[in-house]
């Protein structure tokens, strides 16, 4: 999962995502990015609580490029830029799949915590993915 070869999912926008200029409202694309993960970490077969531990974000950065309307399919992608001992910095892109167009693309720091919010070593999943 490089950016090589990233993981993609398709999402299709629905209408009450929309803002009273008729596209997509600035919020949403975080609902995108977040739901990526899930479905990459769900795919993958990656326990998010692995040993008890929780990935949370930490920083996010959002540039956002063109807007998204009304039944856009758009495709929402997910790599590895980064691995340290407990945390990973993933990028994203969201572009919409009629024209190819790059809609957004976001930089997410993830930190690994224990139940007791300690930072905690990364899942071994994420590193035996990337590394595959």
């Amino acid at each position: 999962m490089n950016l090589s070869h990233p993981f993609c999912t398709t999402l299709s926008v629905r209408g009450y995502e929309l803002d009273v200029f008729g596209h997509v409202n600035n919020a949403v694309y975080l609902n995108y990015f977040e739901h990526c993960r899930w479905e990459a970490f769900r795919q993958l077969g990656g326990d998010v609580q692995e040993g008890g531990a929780q990935m949370v974000v930490r920083k996010l950065t959002v540039e956002y490029l063109a807007a998204a309307y009304l039944f856009d399919e758009l495709e929402v992608s997910l790599w590895v830029e980064r691995l340290g001992t407990t945390s990973a910095t993933f990028g994203q892109a969201i572009k919409r799949r009629a024209d190819g167009v790059s809609l957004a693309t976001a930089e997410v720091v993830v930190v690994t915590i224990d139940a007791q919010g300690r930072p905690t070593g990364l899942p071994t999943w994420i590193r035996e993915q990337v590394e595959a």
